[in-house]
């Protein structure tokens, strides 16, 4: 099988180009997205133990609705929403109410968040009915209430991330006006999904459209979408000029994607997690660290929510996502669709990945 070639050296961040981010106290400008279903504690604890000490990210939580928020208990959630001692977490707000998202931030804020983030960018039609999510994005005087609401109890920065656009057409000079009411309504910085509502998570995703927004705004411009491995994430920052790169679905292949990035800005300190000097970079090396990071995964899982059927969907979840940039991924999903305990995936992971070593694709094969 013919391996990429290791990529070279690279000596500081430097090679980057500068970013507004750096302003707000973010010195490494590649972030791990929200993301149903995934972005909990025992995700956000995996991608950390990929992460050399001296590398902080933003890793965001899954949306949390601030209408169910401020009567449940933190407690008494599936899992807890934090580690122990956790930073740099941003958790992700979806509404549209002052009272429940001032009670939403006030009961969050002992946990330490870096900052809150608005969900302007959910398609799910059981959430647009509330008049919030991608729908905020048709109307820029609602949406930016909903922005000088939240900057309001904030005293953490406050983002939003939302879509290019509703339906299926870009209108660029609408997203220009809109990005911009969302700046002068008080977010400090904007995350640019570069996909329309009804593209979903598929179909590419046009990186010169959060290029033009990066150009046209002052507070820092991230882009999101269609990001699949390192190359693309650096692409992104470099060539569009851009603040930042957000990582979504490629971090549950890739769950080292972070610490490829260091590495090639020079970054040679290695996670504690790891004995490797590096991470891996050849199709061999990913699909071997693949289903070891599946069987930490599933630690982790039980670790916080014990041996569920909540945890076992979770990681079955996690594997119909990651599984897609496998060469037999569909047939590996599948099988582990058939355990039903978090024991018996990690006996079928061992067994499957000594009998079935595979390569990992570039990008996501679906």
């Amino acid at each position: 099988m013919t391996h990429s070639p290791r990529p070279p050296d690279l000596p500081h961040l430097n090679l980057l180009p500068p970013s507004r981010l750096k302003s707000l106290g973010v010195t490494f400008p590649f972030l791990v997205a929200p993301m149903v279903g995934i972005s909990h504690v025992a995700f956000r604890e995996l991608i950390r133990s990929y992460l050399p000490d001296s590398l902080h990210p933003l890793l965001f939580t899954e949306m949390l609705s601030t209408l169910r928020l401020p009567t449940e208990s933190l407690e008494n959630l599936p899992g807890p929403l934090t580690s122990v001692g956790e930073s740099c977490f941003v958790p992700q707000l979806l509404g549209n109410d002052e009272t429940h998202i001032a009670e939403s931030i006030e009961k969050i804020l002992p946990l330490h968040p870096w900052g809150f983030d608005i969900n302007m960018g959910c398609p799910a039609s059981h959430q647009l009915q509330h008049n919030w999510g991608v729908r905020l994005l048709g109307d820029m005087d609602y949406a930016g209430q909903v922005v000088a609401m939240t900057k309001k109890h904030s005293p953490r920065p406050v983002s939003v991330k939302l879509r290019a656009a509703t339906g299926n057409t870009i209108d660029l000079n609408y997203l220009l006006e809109f990005t911009k009411r969302m700046e002068d309504s008080g977010a400090d910085w904007i995350t640019l999904h570069c996909r329309t509502q009804n593209q979903g998570h598929h179909g590419y995703a046009h990186w010169e459209w959060v290029g033009e927004v990066a150009r046209a705004r002052n507070i820092p411009i991230v882009g999101n979408g269609d990001i699949h491995n390192w190359e693309d994430a650096m692409t992104l920052l470099k060539t569009y000029h851009v603040d930042g790169a957000m990582i979504a679905r490629a971090a549950t292949a890739r769950p080292w994607i972070l610490w490829q990035i260091a590495f090639q800005l020079g970054c040679r300190e290695k996670p504690k997690a790891k004995w490797e000097t590096e991470p891996p970079w050849t199709p061999d090396e990913e699909g071997k660290e693949y289903f070891l990071a599946v069987l930490r995964f599933s630690c982790l899982l039980e670790k916080y929510f014990g041996d569920s059927d909540f945890a076992l969907k979770k990681l079955q979840f996690f594997i119909a996502q990651g599984s897609r940039w496998l060469l037999f991924g569909h047939s590996f999903f599948h099988a582990v669709r058939k355990c039903k305990t978090l024991i018996e995936v990690r006996d079928f992971v061992n067994d499957y990945a000594n009998k079935y070593p595979q390569p990992m694709a570039q990008r996501s094969r679906t």
